[in-house]
């Protein structure tokens, strides 16, 4: 089990006589019942960390656990924590989150840090993620474009027949296919600003649902594996292994890591001093297979 070091966490429903202890055994207390229903991360069939709240199904039973009722920024992340901590432990259990930048926990084994490892602390900037997300997009964005200008052209090819008249007609044809050509571009034009703009707006949105984000943050790089974790819960012994993820991308501000073609893992730059970086870099891709950013 990963992250098992931390200490267990009480979550009193505001609403009555409720609570749950988040620990290594999940547990609740109904109607200030003395003893409590006990169960194992092992009885879970699966959870789910959704906008508003933690689900856990066990197939029998859900407990819904809304954000809300965890005011505390560190206490939020201790309890996320020991959940993924413990999924890490049970592959089988099922488990579904939204988009994240911290890599999600159930990846993690259980390691001892070499001391020759790369570790940086820091935090997240906007700029950097958003920019850096757009680059990812690129080669998406441009066949969209494609896709979207292509379209707007037949289908204004198509009105300019059915309204103003027959196509073959060279001079009228040729008019037709300016006017089409025109409005392919600005179709195609329309998409890509709207798809660079969501693009370049990812940090903004994740930020308001992952209060991780607005914590120092512990990054480590080395022979095992890598890790970044909010400071206030890594021990150093937990990492994600090499062989869990399959390539990186490096942009002008961060390196991204990929798993099943999802972003699992961001190093900024920055966060190490600026001849290191083709040390760095150089590090990862003798274990990862690197690709171009397009």
């Amino acid at each position: 089990m990963a992250f098992e070091a931390l200490p267990g966490v009480k979550i009193d429903d505001p609403r009555g006589n409720r609570a749950f202890i988040i620990a290594d055994l999940f547990s609740v207390y109904e109607n200030e019942s003395e003893t409590p229903k006990v169960y194992k991360w092992s009885d879970f069939k699966s959870v789910s960390e959704t906008k508003d709240a933690f689900i856990l199904n066990n197939g029998s039973s859900e407990f819904n656990i809304p954000k809300d009722w965890i005011r505390d920024p560190a206490v939020f992340i201790r309890v996320r924590a020991i959940i993924e901590g413990a999924i890490a432990g049970d592959p089988d259990i099922e488990y579904k989150y939204g988009k994240r930048i911290l890599p999600p926990k159930t990846l993690c084994n259980s390691c001892e840090i070499p001391p020759e490892a790369y570790v940086a602390n820091g935090s997240y900037i906007e700029s950097e993620i958003n920019n850096s997300n757009v680059t990812l997009k690129n080669p998406q964005l441009d066949k969209l474009i494609w896709v979207f200008a292509l379209v707007a052209l037949f289908i204004t090819l198509a009105v300019q027949a059915v309204f103003f008249g027959d196509i073959t007609d060279i001079s009228s044809l040729l008019l037709y296919l300016v006017i089409a050509v025109f409005a392919g571009g600005a179709a195609g034009m329309s998409a890509y600003l709207f798809s660079a703009y969501g693009a370049k707006t990812l940090y903004g949105k994740i930020l308001k649902e992952d209060p991780a984000l607005s914590e120092d943050i512990t990054f480590v790089v080395c022979e095992k594996g890598f890790m970044a974790a909010e400071t206030e819960v890594y021990d150093f012994s937990d990492i994600i292994n090499w062989h869990q993820v399959e390539y990186f991308i490096e942009t002008n501000h961060v390196y991204i890591i990929f798993s099943r073609n999802k972003a699992v893992f961001w190093l900024p730059k920055r966060l190490f001093p600026k001849e290191m970086h083709r040390e760095l870099g150089d590090f990862i891709a003798d274990r990862l297979v690197q690709k171009g950013q397009g």
